[in-house]
Order: structure tokens, then sequence, then C-alpha cells
């Protein structure tokens, strides 16, 4: 899904936009949610950024030569070996998680979740828009190749592996390379989006992979990106979010990216303070401290466990640290489907002008409390 947009927001209006409305009568606070998930990620940058901690990212790849990530990115790994690959969504979501902010080179570049972890790009598909897409495409035994992916990860001893929607008809080596990436210690993240048109599924449904949902502005489930699932394990914020890509550009992207980033920046903190916690652990971490409006540790198909909370699971991990291992939080012992389409995911991200830097983008740089603005902004909009 690609597309181009212009925005013009004056700075002015839109920290504005930060302060309730004077006349309006007293209702529950639309963006209260997003106020808390900003504390939370700055509360927990507080303790740790993730310095240790490699996140292995399987998806597209990253282009290299992008500034925010100077210093943060390791030598791509590549099981796809088509002529000029694009690398787009896998920088968006790199630079989204570890960037160091805008430097003199790229005033465009964004500061991360979790700006000290290494990233450990994996390429395990090809973007639609490449050459050699097609034929790649038609031959391309996907199966395999995820599974490779993983266990490479596994082996270069990736703390965090994070998988994009894929293709899986045979589950037996999926799951094998799931097992054996967990008993690596490696925490296993995928995103929930919900492609229907391309009947992508991503591996989710493994025990042991944490299924992420999209967050629509309002905080509830999007239900144009995730669909209700024992899928889900958590949710995080999916709507529009601006990132920086290829070439050091300017982008937005929203779905499934941004929300298994948010979630793999918190798995990633956690790893990088507590690094000997199992990754049935660090799951319990994460499960008793999202934030559930039905409670702590309540489950629905809607968000899972509740939205991302990682200055809690630092607080539970901490108490987990001390404990013996334990078993993992409650999986749903239902699944929906075992079965994986044929085509890679959307890419739900679009370029957009430099001088939306000048407005809203400009915020956005400033740190994790100007995810507020975005969601007044939104919602007002609709209101």
């Amino acid at each position: 899904m690609l597309s181009r947009r212009l925005a013009l927001p004056l700075a002015t209006g839109l920290l504005v936009a930060l302060a309730p409305p004077l006349a309006r009568p007293a209702q529950a606070d639309p963006v209260e949610w997003a106020r808390r998930l900003g504390n939370d990620y700055l509360q927990a940058q507080q303790v740790t950024r993730g310095k240790g901690v490699t996140v292995a990212l399987l998806g597209d790849g990253v282009a290299s030569g992008v500034h925010t990530l100077d210093g943060r990115l390791a030598k791509e790994k590549d099981f796809v070996h088509t002529p000029h690959p694009k690398r787009v969504f896998g920088t968006l979501i790199a630079t989204y998680l570890a960037g160091s902010g805008p430097t003199s080179d790229s005033p465009f570049g964004v500061r991360g979740l979790a700006p000290a972890v290494r990233v450990l790009p994996v390429r395990i598909e090809a973007s639609s828009k490449e050459a050699g897409f097609e034929k790649w495409n038609k031959t391309a035994d996907w199966d395999d190749i995820i599974a490779k992916g993983i266990r490479y990860a596994a082996d270069q001893k990736a703390d965090v592996i994070v998988l994009l929607p894929g293709d899986e008809d045979r589950w037996g080596l999926i799951r094998s390379a799931v097992a054996y990436a967990l008993s690596k210690n490696a925490v296993i993240i995928a995103s929930s989006s919900n492609d229907d048109a391309a009947g992508i599924v991503s591996p989710r449904a493994n025990a042991g992979v944490i299924g992420v949902a999209a967050l629509n502005a309002k905080g509830k489930r999007d239900g144009k990106m995730t669909t209700a699932s024992t899928r889900t394990f958590v949710a995080a914020p999916g709507f529009k979010q601006p990132t920086t890509g290829p070439g050091n550009d300017p982008w937005t992207f929203w779905g499934g990216g941004p929300a298994v980033t948010w979630v793999a920046a918190a798995v990633a903190l956690v790893k990088a303070e507590y690094p000997k916690l199992t990754p049935p652990q660090v799951e319990q971490a994460i499960a008793l401290s999202a934030r559930n409006p039905k409670g702590r540790g309540r489950y629905d198909t809607d968000i899972g466990f509740g939205i991302v909370n990682p200055d809690g699971a630092l607080k539970e991990a901490r108490t987990l640290a001390k404990a013996p291992p334990s078993a993992p939080p409650a999986q749903p012992a239902v699944l929906d489907t075992e079965h994986f389409g044929g085509k890679p995911s959307a890419i739900r991200a679009v370029p957009y002008n430099p001088v939306w830097i000048g407005g809203f983008g400009a915020l956005m740089l400033a740190g994790l409390a100007s995810i507020v603005v975005a969601v007044r902004l939104f919602t007002r909009r609709r209101s």
C-alpha cells in the first residue's frame, strides 16, 4: 500500500493540541492510553536503552548508509539474492527501533524506541516492486527460507528475532526453527497484521512466538490491520508514525510494522537489563505488565494481554530474575489456522515531503510523548 501525502500542520498548533480543551464537558481523555504508553517507554529508557542486545529483523533487508543507524547495523545475511533489493520496510523498522536521532548528514533521522540495540538484518523476502520479484515469488521455497532465517539469527546469538508476515504451508520446518531459536534463548516476535487479500498470516500462532496486534489512534484493535484472534499476545500502536527510510529519506508507516517495533523494543529493553531471563520469563513479564482495561493478566482476542508496557515489564522482570524459570503465561489453547498464503505482505508505508518535518514531524523527533499529538489530531478529525 503506497501513496504520497503532504501535510503542513503548524508546530505551535500541535503543541496546543497537547493541552486539554478549555470549554469542553468533562469526559474520558481519548489519548490517555497514548500518554501512558509514552511515559512507560520514557521511564524504561531511564533504566536501559537496549545496549548489548541484538535484534534480528527477518524481512526484506535493511539499507546501508542510513546515518541514524551508524554503528548499530550488523552485516546483512541475504537468503533471497534478487539483483536490486529495495530494502524499504526493514529499514523503516530498523530506524524506528534503533535510530540515534537526527544527525548533520541525516536531519530527518528518528530516535528509536530502543536506541542502543544492535540490528541484525536477515533478508528472507523480496519487495514486489524490485527487479526479479516475480521469478523469485514463483520459485522460492519460502518455508525453507524462513526456517533458515530463524536458525541463522539464533546462531548469530540474536536476543530478539522479529519475523514479518510470511508464507508457511509446512509447519514442521517453522516449528522446528522456532524451537531451535527458543533453545538459544531468543525471544521471537511476529506481526499479527491482517492481510486477508494476500492471504498472509504470520507464525504468531506458534507457541513461543509473541504475536502483536495493531491499535488505532483510540487505543482499540484496528480491524483493518488485525483480526480478533487467539494468535494475538499483546498490542501496540499501528496508526501512521514517522520513521527514516533508505537514502535517509523521511517516511511514514503504519500497521503491523510499527506495532511489532514497539513490542520488539520493549522486549529488547527487558533482555538488556536481564539477559539471563528465558523466553517464557520474558513473555510472562510482557503479559503481566501489559495494560488491559479488564485487569492485570486478563486476556482477550482483541489486544491479547493488553497494551505493551516496557516500564512495567522491567519491574516484572526484576521479580522473575530472582525466581527459578517458570512456565510461560497462559497461551490461548485453540489456534485459528495453520496456513500461510503465498505472497509477501503489503508494505504499509509512504515517503513524505521533507517540509512535513517542519511541523508534525519535528515534534515526533522530539521524543515519545509526541505520539499523544498524533492521536489527538486523529481523534479530533473524527469527532
